[in-house]
């Protein structure tokens, strides 16, 4: 399963999403990880016309805080050397 991490302990819009060894966004599987350490499936979600989205699960912050799983937009995305960053968008309905 392909890693990703996140700078905080939530998704919110505007967050950046790291994801190790993607050029440019594809359908697959994540292990995102948070700053606080937690941890959730996650995965990359591209239409037909190739918009990006990010599907994660539920889960709990370290603190206790419970998070419902999301879909999430992706409202830019840019690749370097060591893998794709994704900029989140607004949650979907």
């Amino acid at each position: 399963m392909t890693e990703a991490h996140v700078g905080h302990t939530h998704l919110f819009p505007g967050a950046r999403v790291r994801v190790d060894g993607l050029t440019a966004p594809r359908p697959c599987g994540l292990r995102l990880r948070f700053a606080d350490g937690e941890e959730t499936a996650a995965e990359v979600l591209v239409s037909e016309a190739g918009e990006a989205a990010l599907a994660v699960e539920a889960y709990t912050t370290r603190a206790g805080t419970r998070l419902p799983a999301r879909t999430w937009t992706v409202r830019e995305h840019g690749a370097d050397d060591g893998g794709l960053t994704l900029r989140l968008g607004p949650p979907l309905p």
